[in-house]
């Protein structure tokens, strides 16, 4: 089914999901601050992304209409251009599982989950349902283990999909990165903090201008776990 075919499915099932009404933010003034950042943004730029502001009306579920609201408040502008609704509403669905899927979910607090898990994109690759087709597996991958081991084992993970191997083209998406089986710093972490955020895993892509040794720069990944930060170096 094409995603054009798939959009009066999805505007259906975003208008019937009436299911919670507690509220993602749960601090009433940034909920408000968040709320005005996004009518301001759907003033401007509904003519542009009229199909993602519609979408993110009419969902009934507080938690989710606030998740969509978020993103679409403070994405760059450029991704209202290149995100469709269908693939937007279902990689926050998807994120919003690990709340109640994955045994750190209630523990990650509202601020971290919009900041660090929510987000769909890492970098500048190209939007892909990374995140909705590789969310199973990753929950099994994951079963019966705490934050900490769940993060080294995605990193195993995604080191058996993804060799090292340097290039100067923009940053592939996760999906394309396990197709090709190949990638620089930049894609190996963007691979990276996606399986992350994919378990629900709070993490964040890091750059430095300048490596040791080199006169190029590198990339690698924090995540946070119950003692804070964690360094990561991405499929290693």
């Amino acid at each position: 089914m094409s995603r054009v075919l798939r959009l009066p499915l999805l505007i259906t099932v975003a208008v019937l999901l009436s299911c919670s009404n507690s509220h993602l933010i749960v601090d009433n003034s940034y909920r408000k601050e968040v709320l005005n950042d996004y009518r301001t943004r759907a003033s401007l730029y509904s003519p542009a992304g009229c199909n993602l502001f519609f979408m993110a009306d009419t969902i009934k579920d507080d938690a989710m209409r606030e998740a969509v609201q978020f993103l679409l408040a403070y994405l760059p502008l450029s991704d209202l251009a290149v995100y469709n609704p269908v693939l937007l509403y279902e990689g926050v669905y998807c994120a919003m599982r690990t709340r109640d899927e994955m045994p750190w979910g209630p523990d990650i607090t509202f601020e971290d989950f919009l900041h660090f898990v929510l987000p769909p994109r890492v970098n500048n690759e190209n939007p892909d349902g990374f995140r909705i087709y590789s969310y199973d597996e990753l929950k099994s991958r994951v079963e019966g283990l705490n934050i900490l081991d769940a993060a080294l084992e995605i990193n195993r993970w995604c080191q058996e999909r993804v060799l090292y191997q340097p290039a100067d083209e923009r940053t592939s998406s996760p999906l394309a990165t396990i197709l090709s089986a190949r990638g620089r710093c930049g894609e190996e972490s963007t691979l990276a903090v996606s399986a992350l955020r994919t378990a629900g895993i709070p993490a964040r892509q890091v750059y430095t201008p300048r490596w040791a040794h080199t006169d190029d720069n590198h990339a690698w990944v924090e995540f946070l776990a119950e003692d804070g930060w964690h360094y990561l170096g991405a499929c290693e």
